[in-house]
């Protein structure tokens, strides 16, 4: 497990930083862009950590007396030392690059034609309001407002997150990059920043929540998945509520993942004892002025969703649209379990994808199938519209670990948002149908 982990911090850090490398080689050759962009093909579908060890040797041999060598061997360095390592995979060394150069790819990720805004953006910041649920314990001093340690009851909040409108770019969290030591991250005009987050009791939270214009419409919870601090719940709560347009409030609830990659076996222990907790916290939105509640779960966080909602009553008369996307769900458990929620009065949705690595690895792991992974013909069962994905992409070239594209790609949020603020079903939404077996997927 440890192993296959290590490959996907790797992958994550290399995949993720693919432009930094372009960005160090200048303007490279027809010879080496051909051969860069087929270790890229190579590296973004390595079955195994041998392979990825192998295009690594080959991608440092290429590299080799560029600018770009030593960007490449931090990258791995400090992949490996996120794990824990001493010592990173091959024959990479810790080989620090400028911080000058790290600054310059930090403006120049998002393309060269966005740096003038940049640097002189004008445009005031976007505050936005999420009100929380969590069940992690309150951090006792710090920076940290919650820590990833569960707690016995849930603690409700309001936190404030603004939008650097000048830089943000549909789908993105702007965040200052891991390896870029300049800068302030928390500069609210180049990046997603949680501010304030107030405490609140949960006979205030509902009464604030209540008086909020747009609760009166329907409410749209956020459940995250794992490797997801508060902080960064947070944030891609705002995120989608920006992104998205809801016409109503976006509420976050959040479970304790620890953040961390190698937290993948304490989250899903803490997944699941987070279901009870969630079902208490549908019940409680039960009695308020919107007319209905939508309910959003990413990956793990799925496992909170169907447990939650799979006790002995119905939590909430107001459900109505579910969405389960990118399910780190096992396939049989979800056959059993969606057969007690399927004619609640709910309309439930799935979005899957052949290009999620994420949960290719914990297929892997797991040696099941996930219900958000797509290996031939996507999971379907009766009472669930499942939408294909993998056309929409998931990064530069194809790249990346594929699994945030329910959040990052404009064509999913414009479906999630016609979905959630018109109620359409699939067949309405400008998708494309599959008879045999029946699913619906977006046009290639």
């Amino acid at each position: 497990m440890n192993e296959d982990l290590q490959q996907l911090a790797l992958l994550d850090a290399l995949l993720g930083n693919w432009d930094g490398i372009h960005i160090r080689l200048g303007d490279p050759s027809p010879a080496l862009q051909a051969s860069l962009t087929a270790l890229a093909g190579r590296l973004a579908t390595a079955a195994n950590a041998d392979a990825v060890a192998l295009i690594l040797d080959e991608l440092l041999d290429l590299l080799e007396g560029t600018p770009a060598y030593a960007f490449v061997r931090e990258l791995i360095v400090r992949s490996q030392l996120a794990l824990g390592k001493t010592r990173a995979l091959g024959s990479a060394g810790a080989v620090c690059a400028p911080l000058a150069s790290a600054e310059a790819a930090a403006l120049a990720g998002d393309g060269s034609a966005r740096l003038a805004t940049a640097i002189s953006a004008e445009a005031e910041p976007c505050a936005i309001e999420i009100h929380f649920a969590t069940n992690r314990q309150l951090a006792s001093a710090g920076e940290e407002r919650f820590t990833a340690d569960p707690a016995g009851q849930l603690a409700y909040g309001l936190a404030r997150v603004t939008i650097p409108i000048d830089r943000h770019r549909l789908g993105h969290v702007e965040q200052r990059a891991w390896w870029n030591r300049l800068g302030d991250a928390k500069d609210k005009r180049r990046y997603v920043v949680l501010g304030e987050v107030e405490a609140l009791s949960g006979d205030a939270f509902l009464s604030r929540l209540a008086a909020e214009p747009e609760a009166a419409n329907s409410l749209l919870v956020f459940t995250h998945g794992y490797n997801v601090s508060f902080e960064e719940a947070a944030r891609r709560a705002a995120q989608l509520a920006f992104d998205l347009r809801f016409r109503g409030r976006v509420v976050l609830f959040s479970w304790p993942s620890c953040g961390s990659l190698l937290g993948y076996g304490a989250d899903e222990e803490r997944a699941l004892l987070s279901a009870h907790t969630f079902r208490g916290f549908l019940e409680a939105l039960a009695d308020g002025p919107w007319s209905q509640v939508h309910l959003l779960a990413h990956s793990m966080g799925n496992r909170v969703l169907l447990h939650g909602l799979a006790g002995d009553a119905w939590p909430n008369g107001k459900l109505a649209q579910v969405l389960f996307v990118a399910a780190d769900v096992y396939v049989d458990l979800f056959r059993q379990q969606f057969p007690r929620i399927r004619d609640a009065g709910a309309n439930y949705t799935s979005y899957a994808s052949q290009r999620d690595r994420a949960l290719f690895f914990s297929s892997l792991l797991h040696r099941g199938e996930r219900v958000g992974a797509i290996d031939g013909t996507p999971f379907i069962t009766e009472g669930l519209e499942t939408i294909d994905a993998t056309a929409v992409g998931t990064s530069l070239l194809g790249l990346g670990l594929g699994h945030s594209y329910f959040s990052d790609r404009r064509s999913l949020l414009t479906d999630i948002g016609i979905l959630v603020g018109a109620g359409l079903p699939a067949s309405q939404r400008g998708l494309a149908q599959s008879d045999r077996p029946r699913y619906w997927y977006f046009p290639r």
